[in-house]
């Protein structure tokens, strides 16, 4: 296939541009996807024109969402829900622990999953792993349905899009009242959350409807070069008592080890005070302008 320029809008009057050599295009039932190659960054996923993951900085998001929670936690890590996650490279991480027993994943498209498996197999777990359920459907709903099951999970991980298009439901109160129901005791739910630069009230945002449904809330951040600066992730536990800004292990990756871990927790001056200034009015940030 031909190559040509293929543009990203990061921010208002920010683009990335990326010479792509395109793999596979379709247009699923809930969104626009595309499977593309570059010089730099290697073969990467795109959905509605927003570039999710490629292949040369993957692991630095992938390591960070995962091993924070996990290597946070004292006690082993038995069970794990992820909610989104279409490219497997989460679910690759959580794989690396002997001691899980079950991991559920659920995706709402079916299509991307198909496709990252075909064409990016070098980030994708392994679905066939005895220990994984996949279910294709609304990550929403069976949180709903999982915690009138009774059901707890040590790590909650919401590997989800933006808050556009159909992940927006994600962002929705009931939803986190239902994902706290399902955290165990001492678990640890972790949700992808911006950049703050670029999306400066949606990682607030995301801090504050975890403070309503859980006692321990921090933020952590890693930068991603593909996405335009240092993403935000907001962690939570139902317990203060859950140190997970510490780590309990010696895990080492690519990207993340016990120094990563614990400096990831320090945090600009500029993101506390956007924490400390943010006014909840119950809205969901879709589209905001950029911090500068």
């Amino acid at each position: 296939m031909t190559r040509y320029w293929w543009s990203e809008r990061i921010g208002p009057g920010f683009t990335h541009g990326y010479e792509i050599e395109p793999l596979f295009e379709q247009r699923t039932p809930f969104q626009r996807l595309l499977i593309f190659d570059n010089p730099q960054w290697g073969k990467g996923l795109a959905l509605d024109g927003i570039v999710q993951t490629t292949v040369g900085d993957e692991f630095i998001y992938h390591e960070m969402m995962v091993h924070v929670p996990v290597q946070g936690r004292k006690e082993p890590t038995r069970s794990a829900l992820i909610i989104g996650g279409a490219d497997g490279g989460v679910l690759r991480e959580l794989l690396k622990y002997d001691s899980l027993e079950r991991v559920v994943q659920v995706e709402l498209d079916e299509a991307v999953l198909v496709a990252c498996r075909k064409y990016i197999p070098e980030i994708c777990g392994n679905w066939k792993d005895p220990r994984v359920e996949l279910v294709i459907g609304d990550g929403a709903k069976y949180v709903k349905e999982a915690r009138e099951r009774g059901e707890k999970f040590d790590v909650i991980i919401l590997d989800s899009t933006d808050p556009i298009g159909p992940a927006i439901v994600l962002f929705e109160k009931p939803f986190h009242e239902d994902l706290a129901a399902c955290l165990s005791d001492t678990g640890v739910a972790v949700r992808q959350s911006g950049l703050p630069v670029t999306m400066p009230k949606v990682m607030p945002f995301i801090q504050k409807r975890f403070q309503d449904v859980f006692d321990k809330v921090e933020v952590y951040m890693a930068p991603m070069p593909t996405y335009g600066g240092e993403i935000a992730f907001v962690a939570g536990s139902k317990s203060k008592g859950v140190a997970f800004e510490e780590p309990s292990g010696n895990f080492e990756g690519r990207y993340y080890n016990r120094a990563i871990h614990i400096s990831s927790f320090c945090l600009p001056t500029w993101w506390k005070k956007l924490m400390a200034e943010y006014e909840d009015d119950g809205t969901i940030p879709i589209e905001t302008p950029s911090y500068w």
